[in-house]
């Protein structure tokens, strides 16, 4: 469009030169008749450039008054050849910030921070990259190249800038690591892709609830077979904002915990235990422990297995 008014108006430039050049004295020279030209040239392509639109950059981000500093793409970096141990790019998620199910408003700015440990050989570097998997991108970019070594063994915390959706729901964006010769890698002995989910609400006093427990379980002594050995059972329990409530530990020798009452001042999570003596002599039968809310609503988890005391 805007080439085709560029030479409209040279045509026209150009037919008033000749006409006057034609009508005129047989004086006017050549060179007077290619500076009208240069001059109509000159006015097309400045026409051309006030016409054509321009990139507005977006705005920057910001957090509690500070702007984010905005990560930009970069260009692929050259692809390597596999190590000899090809699987020695491993991870394990040791902790996370939000947690998942945190409540939001719709089109909210939040910072998503994995801390993962590097639980393989291969030191990571910034050949290395965080890349999205699947599920919902909410507004990230599709790589994020590391931005420093991690060693085996060191965990290293990644944080990125995201958005929520403009409309209410559940979201959850799945994610892992890439090597420098293009290998996968998630988090685990399962190799899982770990994730962000939030929830976006429009409510003026949300629905906030307990969204998860997980546990883990510690034997004293690590092996052997004593006459007793020491469980403690530890459960992480996350609530998607101001939340208070009541837990009760079951188990499977009826032997429950008292109720107790946990006041949450914000989204996160907190860790609670319990301990299980189990003898040499005790029953063979299978053995396990689980939380339940039994406040302000009822709800139950998985179990988690006590392993045998002498396998």
């Amino acid at each position: 469009m805007f080439e085709f008014h560029k030479y409209r108006v040279l045509a026209v430039g150009i037919s008033l030169v000749l006409l006057v050049s034609a009508c005129g004295p047989s004086a006017q020279s050549d060179s007077s008749i290619s500076t009208a030209v240069a001059q109509t040239v000159q006015a097309g392509q400045s026409l051309t450039k006030i016409a054509a639109p321009t990139n507005t950059p977006e705005p920057t981000p910001i957090i509690d008054g500070t702007p984010a500093s905005v990560i930009t793409p970069t260009s692929a970096p050259t692809l390597v050849s596999a190590p000899a141990d090809p699987n020695c790019a491993r991870a394990e998620l040791v902790g996370e910030d939000p947690p998942d199910g945190k409540i939001f408003r719709p089109g909210e700015y939040f910072w998503k921070t994995w801390t993962l440990k590097n639980t393989g050989t291969c030191t990571w570097n910034r050949s290395y990259s965080l890349i999205f998997w699947s599920g919902d991108l909410l507004g990230g970019l599709t790589s994020y190249p590391l931005d420093d070594e991690v060693s085996p063994n060191e965990t290293k915390s990644i944080s990125i800038y995201l958005k929520t959706p403009d409309n209410v729901g559940s979201f959850t964006g799945y994610w892992r690591l890439q090597s420098p010769w293009n290998a996968n890698f998630g988090v685990g002995p399962y190799d899982e892709p770990f994730y962000v989910n939030v929830v976006t609400s429009t409510d003026r006093r949300p629905d906030y609830g307990v969204t998860d427990i997980s546990f883990q379980v510690v034997r004293d002594p690590v092996e052997g077979c004593p006459r007793n050995v020491r469980y403690n059972v530890y459960a992480t329990i996350t609530v998607s904002g101001p939340y208070e409530f009541s837990y009760q530990w079951l188990q499977s020798d009826d032997n429950p915990s008292g109720i107790k009452p946990v006041v949450m001042e914000e989204a996160g999570t907190m860790t609670v235990t319990r301990e299980w003596m189990v003898g040499r002599g005790d029953s063979p039968k299978p053995k396990w422990m689980t939380i339940v809310v039994t406040e302000p609503e009822y709800q139950e988890f998985e179990k988690v297995e006590i392993p045998d005391n002498c396998p």
